[in-house]
């Protein structure tokens, strides 16, 4: 798990009476209630026993939040666990925090931390109550951070605040050391920290939640994450990665030239194409695409350039083809890799002479159409082999975009669950779809071979058969939740079709036999499936 995976939807649980934090129970709190209870405890016990009091508080829910998070998630490391707490500062309201960590040694706790706020909610309560303060006093913000990284570090890490909203600066900034790298500079901040049997009230509360959470069933509210950045594919993009492809399919848009999109099935190489388009200036006219893959060679080829009526049986009536139809607009050719020697000659001459001539007319046809097309197939490894001509590659190549598989972009797992689930939950009328913790580690873990389809398909599988809203990894198919790596044997031998049966044939033992599972995993048609093991027969 990373810090910037944590989703506020799936953290707070709301029903009538009760709001959690996944088992432990919250209150919400009015901002000016609280900023009128600080103003009537300075006055009555003095400022510094106030900010003790305050820092205190703060301090015990620093470490009740980071022993949360230890319950919940699994974290890559010890620094994203860390860094949590300061997604945890923007989830709770206390203010917008970014950290900074300067130094960590994980071995002998040493470490030097830099938190910068805005929007502080005690920055807010003190001047509507107090006016400008003449000292920082952000109290249970310096006890969070302090308890939150001294439970993670086992051992007494204090931050002290240094510039602060309510005294005039523009931010409010935080330095966090361990005790021995603070020295005796520390010593007159050190008394407003001092409390008695926090770290075993922490231990107890954790065992509590734990007991509770085996029983225990909250209703929780899709809220919507104020900061997500949605692109246009309708998901927050993290990955740096798929970040670098968009912004390649961005550059190549406005220019109209044919594009060729590689990548594994079930990369989303069509929304890619349809990405492409929209962008251009061709987008106000038609998107049309076809699977060459999934038509014999003469259907095909009527599909794409049209027919005249007789020029084969069952031709009764004049065809416009999808070239002539895509006219101002783009045609996008999915699984070029697959047609015949005889009809690569055909697409050349097309891409050539930007005319096409319909089956069984003698007349040419001018035609005014971008091609984007796409294939899982090593194309140079094909024209190797004699089966793709190597004049057509370049002319299908001028720009080549290669779509990284799912496994690659791990930080962009999570978040297109959530697009996907928040489509189920409207098309299939389930209220507050969302992911379990456990479920997380799950997704986060699997190999994904069927990248983006398979994910989306496993979460329609257990969007149906979930009965509460939570996807909990019980409802997931087996073969996500009892992961067996599919892994192909190379040897010098054998050539790329013997390799391509031999995955075949292990993605449909993983399935069972089940051709339409196999399907959807490696992101064909069942018919395309059929034909091809029907070629492994042979």
């Amino acid at each position: 798990m990373r810090s910037q995976n944590l989703n506020i939807a799936e953290l707070i649980q709301f029903q009538p009476g009760r709001v959690g934090l996944q088992g432990r129970r919250l209150l919400i709190h009015d901002l000016s209630a609280l900023g009128q209870f600080r103003r009537d405890l300075i006055e009555t016990v003095g400022e510094k026993m106030a900010r003790r009091i305050l820092t205190r508080k703060g301090f015990f829910w620093g470490q009740a939040d980071a022993a949360g998070m230890q319950r919940l998630y699994t974290w890559d490391c010890l620094e994203e666990w860390l860094l949590a707490g300061a997604e945890l500062l923007k989830i709770s309201g206390k203010a917008q925090a970014e950290m900074k960590i300067e130094a960590l040694n994980e071995s002998s706790g040493l470490i030097n931390v830099r938190i910068v706020c805005t929007d502080s909610a005690e920055v807010e309560q003190h001047l509507s109550e107090m006016g400008k303060a003449a000292a920082p006093v952000c109290w249970v913000l310096a006890g969070y951070a302090s308890g939150y990284f001294s439970y993670c570090l086992g051992k007494s890490v204090y931050f002290v605040e240094k510039k602060c909203q309510a005294a005039d600066s523009p931010i409010c900034e935080l330095i966090g050391k361990d005790i021995d790298s603070w020295g005796t500079d520390i010593e007159k901040d050190l008394p407003f920290f001092l409390a008695v049997d926090i770290q075993k009230k922490v231990r107890e509360l954790t065992v509590r939640i734990r007991d509770q959470q085996r029983t225990l069933t909250l209703q929780r509210k899709q809220i919507q994450a104020t900061r997500n950045i949605k692109s246009l594919f309708g998901f927050e993009i993290r990955s740096k990665a798929f970040r670098n492809v968009l912004e390649l399919a961005e550059r190549v848009a406005g220019f109209d030239t044919t594009v060729l999109i590689t990548g594994e099935t079930g990369t989303g190489k069509e929304v890619l194409a349809r990405h492409i388009h929209a962008l251009s200036a061709r987008n106000k006219g038609p998107f049309l695409a076809i699977n060459c893959s999934a038509l014999p060679d003469s259907l095909l080829e009527s599909e794409l350039f049209g027919h005249r009526a007789g020029s084969f049986t069952g031709a009764v009536v004049n065809k416009t083809g999808l070239f002539k139809a895509a006219e101002k607009g783009t045609i996008f050719l999915d699984e070029i890799g697959d047609i015949s020697p005889a009809l690569q000659a055909k697409l050349l001459q097309v891409l050539q002479s930007k005319e096409i001539r319909p089956v069984g007319d003698t007349r040419s046809q001018a035609v005014d159409v971008r091609v984007i097309s796409a294939t899982n197939h090593d194309l140079d490894q094909l024209v190797i082999a004699g089966t793709f001509r190597k004049d057509l590659l370049y002319r299908l190549r001028v720009i080549n975009i290669e779509i990284p598989p799912l496994r690659e972009r791990l930080d962009d797992i999570l978040p297109l669950a959530r697009f996907f689930l928040s489509i189920f939950q409207r098309r299939l009328k389930i209220q507050n779809l969302r992911l379990a913790p456990a479920t997380m580690d799950v997704l986060m873990k699997y190999p994904w071979p069927g990248n983006v389809r398979e994910l989306e398909n496993t979460l329609e599988h257990a969007s149906v058969l979930c009965t509460d809203g939570i996807i909990s990894p019980e409802i997931l198919p087996v073969t996500v939740t009892e992961m067996k790596p599919l892994k192909l044997v190379c040897h010098t031998k054998q050539t790329l079709g013997m390799l391509e049966m031999q995955h075949i044939g292990q993605v449909l033992e993983s399935t069972g036999g089940k051709r339409s599972a196999a399907a959807k995993i490696l992101g064909i048609s069942e018919s395309t499936l059929y034909r091809r093991i029907r070629g492994m027969a042979v």
